[in-house]
């Protein structure tokens, strides 16, 4: 299912004379912190206390209408489908170390288009030892199921139902700071294996050329050359290995490959957080007939604290994915996906938060002339009843161009979801 991160309802409630704190008796932003994470002590989840560790459960449920369930470019069907969220995080409160852990999941029941439901869901555990006061190990393990909603750059119009896969791995790290110098190297390792799925009209359209080992390991040092700004270098080895020695046209699809970046971190007083960095990245394919990529690589993260009241964000990424799809063009061996992101947060009271999003994606596939351009925009926000009941809610506007016309869409999403925590 396409997502939505915006809210129509919030935008009712700030002119139905709910009453809250005033704007002035709010608590002033911490250094790094955002409107979103500003601790609201009246309305926050207590949790649920047992030894060291606090249990924090919550559950959504809630509509969401959908004016283009199969992301076509013509013939729109719309559909509701009903949705519940649960979720619980763990985590510890020891003097030192940590180990928390989550479980989520996300299930949603559509009206009329019953092979479009779908059940996701998430498990992690993460856990950080301190080795000594500057220095830290951290990992991570998770297995997730999802599916490939009907815009996903691999849905094709062809099948019968979305595309389920899960994915399983870990993450182990090692951080070290000296002084004004900060170190981190670390490994990862990830499994994803994807379900057959039917085909409209008989068939079966297999998946297990998609089944694959992720491997990637990073080293990064930063150096604070004035308080509250770092110098880093940043380097990657990654390497995919693919269940099938051959896909099902004869083709190798293993691949190594790497990225060396360069940027600049910043916590300036809390007013402006997050990193940029540029580099150089390169994906190299076993196979002859797969086209290699090389060329730049950018990122990052900046959040502004504008007032107290009122944040800017700003993302930017550049990624080379696998994919096996690419209709109209012939044979792809990835796609280059370059993403532009903008939000804003504003705290209208003290338990009402409205948002803004615009977003910009170009995926660029390697090997043919195929490439799509999407664009999202939305507005929301979260009405905190108290501290056990929220409404959350939201409206998103999406459009694909393609120089392939199938793949073209647009599309509206509302949802509406009631919120209970403990």
């Amino acid at each position: 299912m396409k997502t939505s991160t915006l809210s129509l309802l919030a935008l009712a409630l700030a002119s139905t004379g709910l009453t809250s704190l005033p704007a002035a008796a709010q608590d002033d932003l911490q250094r790094g912190e955002t409107v979103l994470e500003r601790r609201r002590p009246e309305v926050e989840q207590l949790g649920l206390r047992a030894g060291s560790f606090l249990f924090l459960p919550r559950v959504e449920a809630g509509a969401t209408y959908d004016t283009n369930v199969y992301a076509t470019r013509d013939d729109h069907e719309d559909d509701i489908i009903w949705t519940v969220r649960p979720r619980i995080d763990i985590k510890s409160d020891f003097a030192a170390h940590a180990l928390n852990f989550s479980a989520s999941a996300d299930a949603g029941r559509y009206r009329e288009n019953s092979s479009e439901n779908y059940t996701d869901y998430a498990l992690q555990a993460a856990g950080r030892f301190d080795v000594n006061k500057g220095g830290a190990l951290d990992g991570q393990l998770f297995h997730r199921r999802n599916h490939e909603g009907r815009g996903d750059i691999n849905s094709l119009s062809g099948y019968t139902e979305p595309v389920v896969y899960r994915t399983s791995g870990g993450e182990a790290g090692y951080t070290q700071r000296f002084n004004r110098l900060r170190a981190r190297l670390s490994g990862s390792a990830q499994y994803s294996e994807y379900d057959d799925v039917g085909l409209i009209g008989g068939g079966i359209a297999r998946q297990e050329d998609r089944d694959r080992w992720e491997y990637g390991t990073v080293g990064r040092v930063g150096y604070e050359f004035i308080e509250g700004y770092e110098a880093f270098v940043q380097g990657t080895y990654s390497w995919t290995r693919h269940k099938n020695d051959r896909d099902a046209f004869g083709l190798d699809r293993d691949s190594d490959g790497y990225e060396v970046v360069g940027g600049l971190a910043t916590d300036l007083t809390g007013l402006i957080t997050g990193e940029v960095f540029a580099g150089y990245m390169v994906r190299n394919y076993k196979d002859s007939r797969l086209e290699d990529f090389s060329g730049l690589s950018f990122g990052g993260r900046l959040n502004w604290a504008v007032t107290q009241l009122t944040a800017v964000s700003a993302t930017a990424s550049r990624q080379v994915r696998e994919t096996t799809a690419s209709p109209g063009f012939g044979t792809a061996s990835s796609y280059t996906r370059t993403v532009l992101a903008l939000g804003v947060d504003h705290e209208l009271l003290r338990t009402l938060v409205l948002n803004g999003r615009l977003q910009y994606r170009q995926d660029d596939f390697n090997g043919n002339d195929r490439n799509d351009k999407v664009y999202t925009a939305g507005v929301g926000g979260t009405y905190q009843m108290n501290r056990y009941l929220f409404m959350t809610g939201g409206y998103t506007y999406e459009k694909r161009s393609s120089n392939v016309s199938a793949a073209e869409y647009s599309d509206n999403l509302i949802y509406l979801r009631l919120g209970a925590q403990m």
